[in-house]
């Protein structure tokens, strides 16, 4: 999901760097290195412009698709459903990963897919130390439910509708709650990737 307004930020923070890779480039390439069978990538708000970094993307040996939503200013809900729209009709569920959580590890998203694997669930979501985060996974019988879904809300109200078709994994992943909304948001996750580089040079 990378088609918002950035509003509470000066610039397009999907193409904020972080060691040399926009935000963009860094969640695009996670989702091609976890075990999920396409990634679809839904641009709105500077799509041109953010579209140059994931196109090279598109030879992959994993299908990729790059989908335009038109009605972005209307909230994520209009994302979640441009992406179903362009998926797989044999894919048994959606990973609907955010564009500004670089720090997701790409054995999270795997975990999702594993969890939703071995259970008879509607929902899988992490939880960091007690707070539901993101990505979230949902199974195709909830799709038609997706569609229904008005203005700025992602899964949240299928998961309060749904309660008992969830599972909540639990997971130390920081980036499953760590997104970038702020300035301040990147400056001090820039102050913390600095210093785990010092760390690991050390």
């Amino acid at each position: 999901m990378a088609a918002g307004e950035s509003r509470r930020m000066p610039i397009c923070k999907q193409l904020l760097e972080i060691r040399g890779k926009t935000m963009i480039e860094i969640v695009v390439e996670k989702a091609i290195k976890s075990r999920l069978n396409e990634v679809i990538v839904v641009l709105g708000y500077k799509s041109e412009m953010i579209r140059e970094y994931v196109e090279k993307y598109l030879n992959q040996s994993k299908p990729i698709k790059i989908v335009y939503n038109p009605d972005f200013r209307r909230g994520l809900s209009t994302s979640l459903k441009a992406g179903l729209k362009a998926i797989n009709r044999d894919s048994r569920a959606a990973v609907f990963i955010l564009a500004d959580q670089p720090l997701i590890k790409i054995e999270t998203i795997n975990q999702l897919i594993e969890v939703h694997s071995s259970m008879d669930c509607l929902i899988v979501a992490p939880i960091y130390r007690g707070r539901r985060g993101n990505p979230v996974l949902v199974d195709r019988r909830l799709f038609e439910e997706i569609f229904k879904l008005e203005g700025d809300v992602g899964a949240r109200p299928l998961i309060k509708r749904y309660i008992d078709g969830v599972v909540y994994m639990a997971t130390d992943d920081l980036g499953v709650i760590a997104d970038i909304d702020t300035m301040e948001d990147y400056s001090a996750l820039i102050a913390e990737n600095d210093l785990k580089e010092d760390e690991d040079k050390g």
